[in-house]
């Protein structure tokens, strides 16, 4: 599936950035203050570029949108490279939060548009490839950082493979028109889509926390060796991708609210348990639980907010992902603060209680199927047409 390789692209994008900071930040001459600096902007661009990439999608087509962040988001990352100073390296990083922003709000909206055409719920499936990429991105860096090659040359070799891969797919994307001036939604966060918003925000902040924090939870306070805490971080991606696979065909037997309100439980749960058992094992199995729970979750809110009554798809995409990201970048740094007061193993309480409190909100969670009409795994089975009809008469 060609938008699968796109979210694929975007992630693998993600992880050749992020398993490469170290060399970035020598190259730069940074210190970690300075870094974290640099990060900020590249916060920064993603929450400034979300909305304007919803509003763009509506005007010219998410395909236009896709393909131009992506291609912004490769040349950012080459930039990154030859960063030589705080501001080279903020500005880059900005414009690298911007693309990979903006890519997410048209990928998912290509993805809302493919699920209209196909009748089938396909998003955690887009999803699962983004983990995917992440995985690969990261894994070959690795490699790479072993054999002592560059990140400008990583970096080259990359982005040229995934520009070319973008430029080629280009046609083969859904050429999907932007809504007309006339018909176009007013742009406004009613209650349904704030609510969705808020469930995106826990649902980010605890994915936030296991990206910055698994590892340091496991090494600090449950003893961990560096090799063994590395695996927290892995055991959460594996379980997340592999909960995506899934997710599609969970989701035709499940409501959104019942599914947002058992992975909020499942998460909270396994994270709980590890908190109370402390254990390096318990650990690693609570990491899992979470992954397992989360993944299927962001797929089902943003299926939600890009069919929310009263804005486009783009717009409700949009929306979503930016008060996510909120929740992505506000996370880590509450839990280090809280951390500093009462210890890690206590402050990832906030975690659970942020799952607990997703579990609640899925109850409230509903995605409008006036525009996303769906046929069920088994009426696709009996060869139903959405009306009820047998296919082709």
């Amino acid at each position: 599936m060609v938008i699968s390789l796109c979210f694929f692209a975007d992630g693998a994008l993600l992880g050749s950035w992020a398993s490469r900071v170290p060399a970035v930040q020598d190259h730069a001459g940074l210190t970690n203050p300075q870094l974290g600096v640099a990060l900020f902007a590249s916060a920064l661009g993603a929450l400034v570029a979300m909305p304007i990439a919803g509003r763009l999608c509506d005007r010219i087509g998410s395909r236009a949108v896709l393909v131009v962040a992506l291609l912004g988001t490769c040349g950012a990352l080459l930039l990154t490279s030859f960063a030589t100073g705080l501001p080279t390296l903020a500005a880059a990083l900005f414009a690298f939060g911007a693309g990979f922003g903006s890519t997410n709000v048209a990928a998912n909206a290509q993805g809302l548009a493919l699920e209209r055409t196909r009748k089938r719920r396909i998003l955690s499936s887009l999803h699962a490839a983004f983990s995917a990429g992440g995985l690969a991105g990261a894994g070959l860096g690795g490699l790479v950082a072993a054999a002592e090659i560059g990140p400008q040359t990583h970096f080259a070799v990359v982005c040229v493979v995934l520009a070319g891969t973008t430029v080629g797919l280009t046609p083969t994307l859904l050429p999907e028109k932007g809504v007309d001036a006339g018909t176009r939604p007013t742009f406004r966060i009613g209650r349904a889509l704030l609510l969705i918003g808020v469930a995106a925000f826990c649902c980010m902040l605890a994915e936030g926390a296991a990206v910055d924090w698994s590892a340091v939870y496991l090494s600090r306070s449950a003893g961990a060796g560096a090799a063994v805490a590395a695996l927290g971080y892995s055991a959460f991606s594996l379980a997340m991708t592999a909960s995506r696979l899934a997710g599609d065909r969970i989701s035709e037997r499940l409501a959104p609210s019942a599914l947002v309100g058992a992975g909020g439980a499942v998460a909270a749960a396994g994270l709980g348990g590890a908190l109370a058992l402390g254990s390096v094992a318990a650990g690693i199995v609570g990491f899992v639980a979470m992954g397992a729970g989360l993944g299927v979750v962001i797929p089902v809110l943003f299926r939600a907010a890009g069919t929310s009554a009263g804005v486009s798809p783009g717009v409700g995409v949009a929306t979503a992902s930016t008060i996510g990201w909120l929740g992505f970048l506000a996370g880590p740094a509450a839990i280090g603060f809280v951390a500093g007061v009462v210890g890690l193993r206590t402050a990832l309480g906030i975690v659970v209680g942020m799952t607990l409190l997703l579990a609640v909100l899925g109850r409230g969670i509903r995605a409008d199927d006036r525009e996303v009409e769906v046929l069920s795994l088994s009426e696709r089975r009996r060869g139903l047409s959405p009306a009820g009809t047998s296919a082709g008469r």
